[in-house]
């Protein structure tokens, strides 16, 4: 799954949101080529905390909650005119259990996740 943050529009939605095999933050930047080394980032985190979606380190890692998860899959779903799956949560909670045995959950339970640049 990805939480895509839109650059341009600066909105943060949620793709691909059945596939608990993966987990980054897609940020479309508002210019073609543009990404981390062109400053993007403090965009990317305004975004973010503005949808209280995560926040981003200074070395470019984003940490995502899992709350904000939750409602970015429920409103993709309400998107498409229906509930969120009812399997949808054991799926997530198995992700995080395992992001959490990897070491990609941080203390206050938020899941690390890395940038993906573009669309």
């Amino acid at each position: 799954m990805e939480v895509v943050v839109d650059l341009s529009a600066g909105g943060v939605s949620l793709r691909h949101r059945d596939d608990v095999m993966r987990f980054a933050v897609r940020a479309i930047p508002q210019h073609a080529g543009e990404g981390e080394d062109e400053g993007a980032l403090g965009p990317l985190a305004a975004a973010l905390s503005l949808h209280d979606a995560g926040r981003v380190d200074s070395t470019g890692t984003v940490f995502v909650p899992p709350i904000a998860v939750r409602q970015l899959a429920t409103e993709a779903a309400a998107g498409e005119g229906r509930a969120l799956d009812p399997g949808w949560e054991a799926g997530f909670a198995g992700m995080l259990e395992y992001a959490t045995g990897q070491g990609w959950v941080t203390d206050d339970g938020s899941i690390r996740a890395h940038i993906e640049w573009g669309e």
